[in-house]
């Protein structure tokens, strides 16, 4: 069984009305570490339910992808080819872009081994809500591996931009909260629309301002 994390968001009666005649949007972005530079975090997942306990969950399944798409603001990462993947696993990628998954790999971390020489954009997917899809794109040049390593921190944030999953964000549109699961599989946090996000001041849990980069908080090295 795939280890599962959850984080419940409580918001009262107002907050959620305000939100949803706001046209606001829930955000969700996942971290990574890697040695690798000239990476860019993406929207993981995007959503516009809103209860007054509402509950994010995620699982330890994997994918590995390369995509044709350049790594570029604003721009939409889509898979050109992708394949289930574990831990320790790597992803070999040929000249065509077909791809073959070896169980040799490195400790705690996904490679992708590109055999041929062309270039292109890679990265990993992670499991939510029920469906499989990209948290981080980084180059990958000719003859080069690129390891990328998936830490149980996601940063989320509402916002009233309509931005699809997979899509390239290096600035926060708003202020959200970054939260490590790391030690624990499951955390609680509040928000209101004019308060902001509460965490109750615990270590797990780091303020996210507006317009910050969002690069040193998703993609570690």
């Amino acid at each position: 069984m795939a280890t599962q994390y959850q984080v419940s968001i409580s918001m009262d009666s107002d907050t959620i009305e305000k939100l949803k005649n706001g046209g606001f949007a829930l955000y969700g972005f996942k971290a990574v570490k890697t040695a690798n530079q000239g990476g860019a975090p993406l929207v993981w997942f995007q959503s516009t339910s809103f209860l007054d306990n509402t509950v994010i969950t995620w699982d330890e399944q994997y994918q590995a992808y390369i995509s044709t798409d350049e790594i570029i603001a604003n721009g939409k990462i889509h898979a050109s080819s992708s394949a289930d993947i574990d831990l320790e696993q790597t992803m070999m990628v040929s000249q065509q872009g077909t791809v073959e998954v070896m169980q040799e790999g490195t400790p705690s971390a996904i490679s992708i081994s590109n055999l041929g020489t062309s270039q292109w954009t890679c990265g990993i997917s992670q499991q939510t809500g029920g469906s499989t899809k990209p948290m981080c794109a980084f180059p990958l040049y000719g003859k080069n591996l690129d390891v990328i390593a998936p830490i149980e921190k996601v940063l989320l944030m509402f916002a009233s931009n309509t931005v699809n999953t997979g899509t390239v964000i290096y600035k926060a549109y708003s202020s959200g909260v970054l939260l490590d699961l790391t030690s624990d599989q499951s955390r609680s946090v509040s928000y209101d629309i004019n308060q902001g996000w509460d965490w109750g001041g615990k270590s797990w849990g780091q303020s996210v301002e507006a317009q910050e980069s969002l690069v040193p908080l998703l993609i570690t090295s």
